[in-house]
């Protein structure tokens, strides 16, 4: 006896499997971005707050004042020495994704906190945004420590 079965898939089989992941795709595609999105912004609060620790580290064990000031208008900020040395290119947020803005900087009266030689440092916060509405905002307290906390869309 022999046996004539075909081996295989069908032709209907193959498009019913394409249609379905299709589907899948299409689902999954505009969450897959938002995640991405919401990661950039993540990614950009987390390199300030590490600025904002190498900064209060320096100025202790360099004994000289650091200060990073906001400019929420060029989306930008500097790391300088007072009164206003530069010892860096002015950093963006826009370097982990191009819809993260600095939307405000508060600072007792002004946009830049300041670290002082004992690790003081001027209290206030930060306010990141991207495009799905996400939020972060990096706060300092008295002794210079940075927290982060994330208002995620």
């Amino acid at each position: 006896m022999r046996n004539n079965r075909q081996r295989g898939f069908s032709l209907v089989e193959i498009l019913i499997t394409i249609a379905i992941l299709i589907i899948l795709a299409a689902i999954a595609i505009p969450s897959f971005q938002g995640y991405v999105i919401n990661t950039n912004l993540k990614s950009a609060a987390r390199d300030l707050s590490a600025d904002f620790f190498n900064c209060k580290e320096r100025a202790v064990a360099e004994n000289r004042q650091y200060r990073i000031t906001f400019n929420v208008g060029a989306n930008n900020y500097t790391i300088e020495q007072p009164p206003g040395t530069a010892i860096a290119p002015a950093k963006s947020p826009l370097t982990f994704g191009a819809n993260i803005q600095i939307t405000n900087a508060a600072f007792g009266n002004g946009s830049s906190i300041t670290f002082q030689t004992r690790g003081t440092a001027t209290m206030g916060s930060v306010t990141l945004t991207n495009s799905r509405g996400s939020t972060a905002i990096i706060s300092t307290n008295i002794t210079g420590r940075p927290s982060v906390q994330f208002a995620m869309q």
